[in-house]
């Protein structure tokens, strides 16, 4: 019976970039749900997972990106796939020229551009 529990992410704590990435307790997501989340072309993911995070010069592996293999035990032809960072997420997540792309700039966008009035807020107030 308990293996048929679901386990619920309190995504009290996440912003809503973190969970539309699926960003998990342990502040990670997978290559995969990422790309699933970019809604990119699913023909050509290995091509992506090699140019955008193992052959990516500004991530390092064990840091950015722990890479493993999917379908190793079903018998099935190996995938790689790879947990990747919150960070790093969001960092790739910005460089795709697409639809999901645009929204996840627009978001830090409009993030920085609140961060900045509270900023100016707090320094436009009185000390006393």
């Amino acid at each position: 019976m308990n293996d048929l529990m679901v386990t619920v992410t309190d995504t009290s704590r996440l912003t809503p970039i973190e969970i539309a990435l699926g960003i998990d307790e342990d502040g990670m997501t997978t290559a995969k749900m990422l790309y699933e989340f970019l809604e990119l072309n699913t023909a050509v993911y290995a091509r992506w997972f090699r140019n955008n995070i193992l052959e990516n010069e500004f991530a390092e592996e064990g840091t950015d990106y722990f890479p493993f293999n999917t379908n190793v035990e079903c018998g099935g032809q190996a995938s790689k796939d790879a947990r990747l960072t919150a960070r790093f997420a969001k960092k790739l997540s910005m460089t795709q020229k697409n639809e999901k792309g645009e929204q996840a700039r627009e978001y830090f966008t409009r993030v920085e551009d609140a961060a900045k009035e509270m900023v100016l807020r707090v320094n436009e107030m009185s000390p006393e």
